[in-house]
C-alpha cells in the first residue's frame, strides 16, 4: 500500500512539473500549428495608392512631339497619376540619333513609344531593350487580354531570340481591300466580299479591267505589294546557315506569280515596263478609275461616300492571316528606375475604358474584347455606313520564329524587276538567289 501510494504521489510531481514546463514553453513561442501573431499588413489597394503617392518624373520619348503626346496619352495619364510627372522626350526609333544622344547626355527615357515594334534591335545597340516579361509577371499585367498573334509578332522581335517580351504594341494595324463602288456599278459588277483569297481578287479584276466611254478602268492595283509577302511568315535565308533559300522558297515564288498575274491583265498595267506603277504610295487609287487597292486601311479614301473595304486578300492555305501587324510599339527600357509605375501607366492605357475611349476615336484597339470594336469610329460620323467590322476579322502573320541575321537585300524591288524583266518566274528567282548570296557574302565581310 505504500509503495503503491509512493508511486502515485511521484507520478504527480512528473505531471506537475512537466505541465510547468509546457506553460512555460507556450509564452516563449508559438505552437507549431498555430500561425505566429503578425503585425497588420497593408491591403494591396493601399499599397498601391501610398505608391502611387510618391512624386515621381517619367522621360518618355515620343518622336512625334509634346502636342500629339498630351493630345492621344498625356492629359489621361496626367488626370489618372497626379503624382506623376510625364517629361515628353522628341525622340525615337524613325530616328535612333536622337536616342542615341539623349543616351549620351545620361537622358536615357523610361518609355519609348516605338515607330515600329521591328525596331528592337535599335534600342539593343543603344542599352536600352529589356524583356518585360518579369516585370509583367510580377505586376500581374494581363496579356492574355491582347489578340495573341500580335503579342506573337512582338516576341519575335526578341533580339536574343530567346521569345522575351521587348515591346507592346500601341495599336492594331488593320488591312483593307479598298473598292471604289462607282467603277463597280459602271461596270455593273458585284462588289467584293469579305474572306476572298488572292486568287479570286485577281480573277474579280479582270473583269473589271476594260474601257467604257473613253475611260480605261483598271480592276487592281498593288501599290506597294509588300505586305501580301509577309502573310507567308517565311524566312528567305536559313537562321542557322546563312543559306539563301529563294529558289526553293514558296513565298517569293507564289508572291511575285501573284504580282506578275496582276500587271499582266491587258490595261489594268502599261504592257512596257508596267513596274513603273508599282510603289506609286497611293496616287494611283486616286485617280478614280481603279476597282480595287489591298492596303493598310487608309481612312482618308474610307472617308469618301464611295469607298468602302472587305477583309484584306488572303493566301489559300493561309486563311485567316494578315500581313505582319508591323505597327508602333511602347516598350519600358533597361535603365529606368521607374520600371513598375512606367508598366502600371501602360496598363491604365490598356484599360478597357482608356482602350473604348479611343476606338470611339478611330484608334484600333490590340486587345481582342469584341466591345472595344464595335464601337469603333463611333466618333466619327463619315465612317458610320463602312464596313468596319472587315478589320478585325483575321489574326496576323507572326514572321519567322527564328530570324536571320542577314537580309537579302533584293525583296523589296523584286516585284517591279520581275515584271520588267520578260523572265520566266525559275530563271528569274535563280538571278535573285544568286544577288541575294552576294549580299550576304558582303554583310559578313563588312563584320
Amino acid at each position: 500500500m505504500k509503495k503503491n501510494f509512493k508511486s502515485w504521489l511521484l507520478f504527480l510531481i512528473a505531471a506537475l512539473a512537466i505541465s510547468i514546463i509546457a506553460a512555460c514553453s507556450s509564452n516563449n513561442a508559438a505552437p507549431a500549428d498555430t500561425p505566429e501573431k503578425e503585425a497588420p499588413k497593408e491591403e494591396p489597394k493601399q499599397q498601391e495608392e501610398a505608391k502611387n503617392d510618391e512624386p515621381v518624373t517619367i522621360r518618355w520619348a515620343h518622336q512625334w512631339g509634346e502636342e500629339n503626346f498630351e493630345e492621344t496619352i498625356g492629359q489621361y495619364v496626367k488626370e489618372k497619376f497626379p503624382n506623376v510627372t510625364i517629361e515628353v522626350q522628341e525622340a525615337g526609333t524613325d530616328n535612333a540619333e536622337s536616342l542615341e544622344q539623349l543616351v549620351a547626355a545620361g537622358k536615357s527615357p523610361d518609355i519609348v513609344t516605338m515607330g515600329l515594334m521591328t525596331h528592337v534591335n535599335f534600342l539593343e545597340d543603344l542599352g536600352l531593350a529589356y524583356d518585360m516579361d518579369e516585370l509583367i509577371k510580377m505586376q500581374g499585367f494581363d496579356l492574355e487580354r491582347f489578340e495573341p498573334s500580335i503579342i506573337t509578332f512582338a516576341r519575335n522581335q526578341d533580339p536574343h531570340q530567346n521569345n522575351g517580351l521587348y515591346t507592346l504594341p500601341t495599336g492594331r494595324a488593320t488591312f483593307s481591300l479598298h473598292y471604289n463602288k462607282d467603277v463597280f456599278d459602271i461596270l455593273g459588277v458585284d462588289y467584293p466580299s469579305d474572306e476572298m483569297t488572292w486568287e479570286e481578287v485577281v480573277e474579280l479584276a479582270k473583269e473589271l479591267t476594260r474601257e467604257v466611254n473613253g475611260v480605261q478602268y483598271r480592276g487592281l492595283d498593288l501599290d506597294v505589294p509588300y505586305d501580301a509577302y509577309t502573310q507567308f511568315s517565311q524566312n528567305s535565308i536559313d537562321p542557322d546557315t546563312d543559306e539563301v533559300l529563294i529558289t526553293e522558297s514558296e513565298a517569293y515564288r507564289r508572291y511575285l506569280e501573284m504580282v506578275k498575274a496582276v500587271t499582266s491583265i491587258p490595261g489594268n498595267y502599261p504592257a512596257e515596263e508596267p513596274g513603273s506603277l508599282l510603289h506609286n504610295w497611293g496616287a494611283a487609287f486616286g485617280e478614280g478609275n481603279v476597282a480595287m487597292a489591298p492596303a493598310k486601311t487608309h481612312f482618308g479614301w474610307l472617308g469618301q461616300d464611295n469607298i468602302d473595304i472587305v477583309s484584306f486578300p488572303v493566301w489559300e492555305g493561309y486563311e485567316g492571316i494578315d500581313p505582319g501587324p508591323n505597327g508602333n510599339g511602347y516598350t519600358i527600357t533597361a535603365p529606368s528606375e521607374h520600371k513598375e509605375i512606367a508598366l502600371e501607366i501602360l496598363d491604365f492605357i490598356y484599360s478597357d475604358e482608356m482602350q473604348k475611349n479611343r476606338s470611339k476615336d478611330g484608334w484600333a484597339s490590340p486587345l481582342v474584347n469584341p466591345d472595344i470594336h464595335a464601337v469603333f469610329a463611333e466618333n466619327k460620323p463619315e465612317f458610320l455606313e463602312k464596313n468596319l467590322a472587315s478589320m478585325f476579322l483575321h489574326e496576323y502573320a507572326t514572321g519567322p520564329a527564328k530570324k536571320a541575321k542577314y537580309g537579302d537585300g533584293v525583296l523589296w524591288t523584286a516585284p517591279i524587276e520581275f515584271v520588267n524583266s520578260g523572265k520566266d518566274i525559275n530563271e528569274f528567282l535563280r538571278i535573285l538567289q544568286e544577288q541575294a548570296e552576294e549580299n550576304v557574302r558582303s554583310q559578313k565581310e563588312s563584320e
